[in-house]
């Protein structure tokens, strides 16, 4: 994958959203994160990224692996935390499965420690949100002619899968969404092609990015706080 030139650009796009969700975070604290997308956007891995297949074996290792980068730092959270984070990474990477058209995805996920927060990165170099609607022929009448389109349509849950049952799931972004942020009070953000939604507690945008930033694939990042709120039930959030 060829290097972008204007990746700062991007950077403090994400940083200044997520600084501005909680005041007090300094660069500090979103820089490894900010790394990890980095080296995914330039289509290098590092120790902290893991590239993984895409057959379902695989997936299993590659969930339970990330659960362990967390482990250490929170234990006894990781036991409250278990079922919901299992869930939303098998929601995340079996989206790359269904809808990507690639045969590989990459991961990161670690407990940061400054933030007391888990961040979460899957993200995949396959067809694009905008790609998929185009593939499966679905709300074209919709769609319009843009990235920016394509994550409207999907984080208003417009499905790409013929399945008359599974119309709620969109390309799994509206869903997954609600959960992280309603439900975990966390921070979620998607960049396919050269669009950025960016979602947090009432704060929701959608930036059609410069050109020079197009990303061939989707990212989608995710922040939640290393404590499962009181109230949350992960079955209202099961599609």
């Amino acid at each position: 994958m060829q290097k972008r030139t204007d990746i700062c650009s991007l950077e403090s796009t994400l940083s200044l959203f997520f600084d501005c969700v909680t005041k007090h975070r300094s660069s500090a604290v979103i820089a490894p994160f900010l790394g990890a997308m980095t080296c995914i956007f330039r289509g290098q891995t590092s120790e902290a990224v893991v590239p993984f297949s895409l057959d379902d074996e695989s997936i299993t290792k590659v969930i339970a692996q990330l659960k362990e980068n967390v482990r250490p730092y929170s234990p006894d959270g990781l036991q409250t935390f278990n079922m919901p984070l299992t869930y939303l990474l098998d929601e995340l990477i079996c989206n790359i499965q269904q809808h990507a058209q690639t045969d590989k995805g990459y991961a990161y996920l670690m407990y940061n420690k400054a933030a007391k927060a888990i961040e979460i990165i899957i993200a995949d170099f396959g067809i694009t949100i905008y790609g998929s609607y185009v593939a499966a022929q679905k709300h074209l009448d919709k769609l319009g002619d843009s990235d920016a389109d394509a994550l409207n349509l999907a984080q208003n849950g417009y499905s790409v899968k013929n399945l008359p049952d599974t119309e709620n799931r969109g390309y799994g972004i509206s869903s997954n969404m609600k959960m992280v942020v309603e439900g975990l009070l966390g921070e979620f953000a998607v960049l396919s092609g050269n669009a950025l939604l960016l979602q947090a507690s009432n704060n929701r945008k959608i930036l059609a990015l410069p050109s020079e930033i197009d990303f061939k694939g989707t990212m989608v990042m995710v922040r939640i706080p290393a404590q499962v709120p009181d109230g949350f039930n992960l079955y209202d959030y099961m599609s």
